[in-house]
């Protein structure tokens, strides 16, 4: 039997299910509470509890005041109910409110969904997960490299496990050493997370997102936080892969045309023409093929928000297009990260 949590100041409600904590089934639900270890250790995600009854409060090792018991404060990640509860609890608004974090993550694995991209997942401590919010980006310090901002692919529902996506890239050092030096349990220093790229939770506008490449890294993070917030409107995914590439995570795409109703995948394969003669030419033709396979599709794009990613200089040509076919510049969203 499920049981409803609802938040203040917020408002925000959400459901729990009998095998999940308080803050599990908020993390899950899309919503961004205050929170750092998630098992009880560093006391981060204390609320106060203001209706309704904590069935069960597993083991922590974090000691709650005698004033923060009087005062009903209960930590949120060793929490379990039954019944319908209100509590008072911080969440984030923006950006400005998930601090920059430093932290040395392990290998989880490493995985090649087709023979020139690497997919590695990064496992954070125990008792240091990364907050962040979809779309963001950290700084992956790896010694004897120069840093390196990587989207985060994955959701912010699981802060203990970052997926970063990258392309084999002749003479590329930080490629190199991930498809041919890094090893399982290996540890690599993450700080983060930064950028501004993320979902604006407060329209109700229909949803295009424009990826190029392995910039549906930062994409695919967005999607499953909208997914996890069950946002009603539609949403559709353009993916474009310059000349003889593969769209590497395509089934994945098509998983979430099957399972939801207002998810539309688009697979774009640009076509190279005799002036692209280098990537950043190829990059600019392909998000201009694919922009106009959006306008094609919506002539007018007023009403829509457009979140786009690729290399600068592409998402910029991109950008024109999209705006002279009526897109609406604060409607515009474009990830800014230096990726080198």
């Amino acid at each position: 039997m499920t049981a409803k949590v609802t938040l203040q100041p917020s408002g925000h409600s959400y459901t729990v299910e009998p095998d999940e904590t308080v803050l599990e089934a908020a993390l899950r639900s899309g919503l961004n509470l205050n929170y750092h270890c998630s098992n009880g250790t560093c006391g981060e995600c204390r609320a106060r509890l203001l209706e309704g009854t904590i069935h069960e409060i597993q083991h922590h090792d974090y000691v709650l005041s005698t004033t923060e018991k009087a005062q009903g404060q209960v930590l949120l990640c060793r929490a379990r109910i039954i019944d319908d509860i209100v509590v008072e609890a911080s969440e984030a608004g923006s950006i400005a409110d998930i601090p920059v974090q430093e932290l040395t993550t392990q290998v989880s694995s490493v995985e090649n969904p087709q023979q020139d991209i690497t997919v590695l997942t990064l496992r954070t401590p125990r008792s240091q997960t990364l907050r962040f919010l979809a779309g963001q980006h950290v700084t992956i310090n790896i010694p004897g490299l120069s840093p390196r901002n990587k989207s985060i692919a994955s959701c912010p529902c699981n802060g203990m496990f970052l997926q970063i996506h990258q392309r084999q890239i002749e003479g590329d050092s930080f490629s190199d050493y991930l498809f041919n030096q890094v090893r399982p349990r290996e540890k690599i220093k993450v700080e983060g997370p930064f950028g501004g790229f993320v979902l604006d939770e407060t329209s109700q506008r229909p949803i295009i997102f424009l990826a190029f490449d392995t910039g549906f890294s930062s994409i695919k993070s967005l999607i499953e936080h909208a997914v996890s917030l069950d946002i009603p409107q539609a949403i559709t995914l353009y993916w474009v892969m310059p000349y003889k590439r593969a769209h590497y995570l395509e089934n994945y795409c098509y998983s979430w045309q099957d399972a939801l109703d207002n998810f539309s995948y688009i697979p774009v394969c640009a076509m190279a023409s005799e002036e692209t003669k280098d990537d950043l030419n190829q990059a600019q033709n392909a998000l201009v093929q694919a922009a106009s396979r959006v306008t094609d599709d919506h002539p007018d794009l007023s009403g829509f928000d457009v979140y786009i990613t690729g290399p600068q200089a592409a998402m910029q040509v991109a950008r024109h297009w999209l705006l002279a076919h009526g897109l609406i510049e604060q409607q515009l969203f474009i990830d800014q990260i230096r990726r080198f």
